[in-house]
């Protein structure tokens, strides 16, 4: 599977980030919509290109994914 270029554009934005990030940061700053970032993450994460994590959510009472590069 090869990288497309929001693929692309995730794999910059992250490695310019110098904290991980979550998904909505990703796809405002990529110019996606949310489930857009969301899948190329997952795929890049099952490329073995990034990693991620769960964390509390610091407003409301949900949980938000944090990504960043391997």
């Amino acid at each position: 599977m090869r990288p497309s270029i929001t693929d692309g554009k995730i794999l910059k934005i992250l490695r310019e980030s110098k904290v991980p990030i979550s998904t909505y940061q990703i796809a405002k700053k990529a110019n996606v919509v949310w489930s857009t970032a969301n899948s190329h993450c997952y795929k890049l994460k099952s490329m073995k290109r990034i990693d991620s994590k769960t964390e509390k959510s610091k407003f409301g009472f949900g949980e938000k994914i944090i990504w960043w590069i391997k």
